[in-house]
């Protein structure tokens, strides 16, 4: 049953069938195959695994990301990003990833985040003489903090696969994405000098405080949805619909610049990308019901085990499982599959599961970034009109960057668990 299973799914890969079609086409067959168990199963199993009111915050987050990207808020982010950090060396591209930074804190996406900021920066930046695959592969690498940054789509996902407080996942990824945010800045830095890109002028205090002003209703989300979370106001699912009516209050009434035929194209994406991770999400439960039922989760504990007993090398063969699954996998995929059967062994290791979600999330974001499936690489080589084998050449110091600064946050866990311990208790 076990072996129908997993060589279905692979032979659905290796056709480039949908992983969502793959994962119930995979249980479909093994059923039939077990011989004594009903194909009504799936449909139960489907309906039980999309039955969450958790779940409700993604296509929540995914419409308020939408209206705010459409409302005006990408370019007065860009602007606030210019006048702080516009003079550097290679200013340009550092305004990318700060408003990479600000942007996630409203969209909870990354392709989003790439796609938002990208589509404003890269062809600025091809103007003032960067090379356009550099220019992609910046936006890229830090359209990867849309996920990190709180409010995230993919924390959310997290929280429910492996029953941790949404709450705390949201709060504990804000340090770690700044910390990934300045690593960043400072690897374009170096590459910008040894390459001679050009900086900005120096804007004056009253243009940095008039770019503030002028940016502060988008500033706000991320503060009420916190804000909320952590006065027990709202739960982080309310959260999430107080968002997109916070977005379509500042986009309508105050920046003046979201129509209500906007609106059509902008629910029809929302739609379109929610159903998609619903059905990845609802055709996951029946596969890990059989691979459960079948004892995977125990056995792959044991193989891990037999390597090594001690954590810190599991918890590096964990990452680095991560690392690789995300170069050809969905992220939301590979934490409906994995992070079940790894979530125990971390457990017992003692790791807290809070910190271990967000280091999940970071791994994960890092494949968003990493050929040949990373969707931020996407969003930003049709954006720059570059192939993916010339951004890949580009991308590979951030990608370097992002990999040390996981490590980083993996083995210093106070960085993660500081604030939602002093925000919400241990």
């Amino acid at each position: 049953m076990l072996t129908v299973l997993l060589v279905v799914l692979i032979l659905c890969f290796a056709f480039n069938v949908p992983i969502g079609f793959s994962l119930g086409i995979a249980s479909m067959a093994s059923l039939m195959f077990s011989g004594n168990l009903s194909l009504s199963l799936i449909p139960q199993r489907m309906v039980a695994g999309a039955n969450s009111f958790p779940l409700l915050a993604i296509p929540f987050f995914m419409l308020a990301g939408a209206v705010m990207e459409k409302g005006g808020v990408s370019k007065r982010i860009v602007h606030l990003a210019s006048t702080l950090v516009g003079h550097v060396k290679g200013g340009l591209a550092a305004v990318s990833i700060l408003a990479c930074t600000f942007f996630a804190a409203i969209s909870g996406s990354t392709p989003a985040t790439a796609a938002a900021v990208g589509g404003l920066t890269i062809p600025e930046m091809e103007k003032r003489g960067y090379d356009r695959s550099y220019a992609a592969a910046v936006v890229a690498a830090a359209g990867c903090l849309g996920v990190i940054i709180p409010p995230s789509i993919t924390m959310v996902l997290f929280g429910v696969t492996a029953n941790v407080s949404i709450g705390k996942l949201l709060i504990g990824g804000i340090i770690p994405g700044l910390v990934l945010s300045s690593m960043l800045i400072g690897t374009n830095f170096i590459m910008a000098s040894k390459l001679n890109y050009p900086t900005e002028r120096k804007h004056s205090i009253g243009e940095i405080w008039r770019a503030f002003v002028d940016s502060i209703w988008a500033l706000l989300m991320p503060i009420i949805i916190l804000g909320g979370i952590m006065t027990g106001i709202f739960t982080p699912t309310e959260s999430a619909a107080i968002a997109v009516v916070y977005g379509l209050i500042v986009s309508f009434f105050i920046y003046s610049e979201l129509t209500l035929a906007d609106l059509v194209p902008i629910f029809y994406k929302a739609s379109v990308s929610s159903a998609m991770i619903m059905l990845l999400i609802a055709a996951a439960n029946p596969f890990g019901w059989i691979m459960t039922a079948q004892q995977v989760p125990a056995m792959a504990s044991n193989a891990i085990l037999s390597i090594s007993n001690n954590p810190y090398v599991i918890y590096v063969l964990i990452l680095v499982l991560y690392l690789i699954l995300g170069t050809f996998m969905e992220t939301a995929a590979i934490i409906l599959l994995v992070v079940p059967i790894l979530a125990p062994i971390v457990q017992n290791m003692g790791i807290n599961m809070v910190q271990f979600g967000v280091v999940t999330v970071i791994a994960l974001a890092i494949g968003m970034a990493t050929p040949p499936v990373g969707i931020a690489l996407f969003a930003t080589c049709g954006i720059a009109d570059v192939t993916l084998g010339q951004i890949s050449k580009k991308i590979v110091p951030f990608l370097i960057t992002l990999i040390l600064g996981l490590f980083i946050l993996a083995f210093i866990p106070s960085i993660t668990t500081f604030l939602p311990d002093l925000l919400m208790g241990k």
